[in-house]
């Protein structure tokens, strides 16, 4: 008794003899459905893949499923097929292979099951799925517009593997009517193409952050002024951010001090512009002479000349550079670079 298996007891073989019989049973009753999980999904793609249009066509468990032993997966059976999926993976770069990069264990039965169904869904996901990843973050978007929580249905109405931006207008209409009116008027209405969900270019967004400063005057533009007829994060980058290509038609300069206009002129405003003329003071050292910008640059700031200006003229700076020709004086600053005579 003491070197008797418990399984093997009378009682035991009994049990095992039952179980057996029992399982006999339910073959003949019930036949292969004992082994079948249900029907597998029968909606037909465009595209055939390994051959079929649908997971029903498949022919046997081993379309997809491998057995114990086998050093081949079932995701391996996966990607056999979707070829595209593969290559994102292997890439890196779609859904995709961000999915697969950024879980730390990914496996296609994560989001992809069957055996629901001819007409169920193939996509599943819940609460714990890192939206992120997909390149669109939920963090903004924790209620509706009716104040209840977000659910994956609230944006995916037909299914999970698709969604129409058209979405967006809807539920941020219901916020904000007047102001998705006028947003849509002035960036189109290609949410995606400039928003990720994580509010980088939501009300709070600091311009500060960038090159361009939004201060003095600038600070209270309305974007659109600036990005007028912006379309995606791209165009966004590529506006021009110098003075001239926005203040070109209120240039009074006509062009004639060029185009540089942060020389003179600060956000603060149009007036009170002032030239540093340290390299070349105005007074030359003495006191300051009553002269503007047109005494010394007549035709543009490009080109300066000293005659008109004191006692200059052409003649008495020539017959004061004896043996040089008129041409040659032109640029006076070549020698007296601060104003200044040689005497000085």
């Amino acid at each position: 008794m003491g070197d008797r298996l418990g399984f093997m007891s009378a009682a035991g073989v009994a049990a095992a003899a039952i179980a057996l019989l029992g399982l006999a049973a339910w073959a003949v009753v019930g036949g292969p459905a004992m082994f079948d999980p249900g029907p597998l999904n029968a909606v037909a793609k465009t595209q055939t893949l390994g051959g079929v249009a649908s997971h029903a066509q498949l022919v046997g468990c081993e379309g997809c499923h491998t057995p114990l032993w086998s050093p081949v997966t079932m995701a391996d059976k996966c990607v056999g097929c979707h070829t595209d999926v593969r290559d994102q993976m292997a890439s890196g770069k779609g859904l995709h292979g961000r999915l697969f990069q950024g879980l730390a264990s990914p496996t296609c039965r994560g989001c992809h099951v069957e055996h629901r169904g001819p007409d169920a869904p193939l996509t599943v996901a819940d609460a714990s799925f890192p939206h992120d990843l997909t390149g669109y973050s939920l963090r903004g978007h924790r209620a509706t517009a009716r104040g209840a929580k977000v659910t994956c249905a609230d944006c995916h109405t037909i299914d999970l593997a698709h969604f129409d931006q058209s979405t967006c207008s809807a539920c941020h209409s219901a916020l904000d009517a007047a102001f998705m009116a006028r947003h849509e008027r002035g960036f189109g209405a290609q949410c995606l193409t400039c928003h990720d969900g994580s509010g980088r270019f939501g009300s709070d967004f600091d311009h500060a952050k960038l090159p361009f400063k939004l201060a003095g005057r600038h600070a209270g533009v309305a974007c659109g002024r600036c990005h007028a007829d912006t379309r995606s994060v791209q165009a966004f980058r590529a506006t021009p951010s110098d003075c001239y290509h926005c203040h070109a038609n209120v240039d009074r300069h006509r062009g004639a001090f060029g185009r540089q206009c942060g020389g003179c002129h600060t956000p603060a405003g149009w007036s009170g512009a002032r030239f540093d003329h340290t390299a070349f003071p105005v007074d030359h050292g003495r006191e300051q002479q009553a002269a503007t910008c047109r005494t010394c640059h007549p035709t543009d700031i490009s080109a300066y000349t000293c005659f008109g200006c004191h006692e200059h003229t052409p003649a008495n700076i020539q017959a004061q550079h004896e043996g040089r020709s008129l041409a040659a004086l032109a640029d006076c600053i070549r020698c007296h670079a601060g104003g200044r005579t040689s005497g000085d």
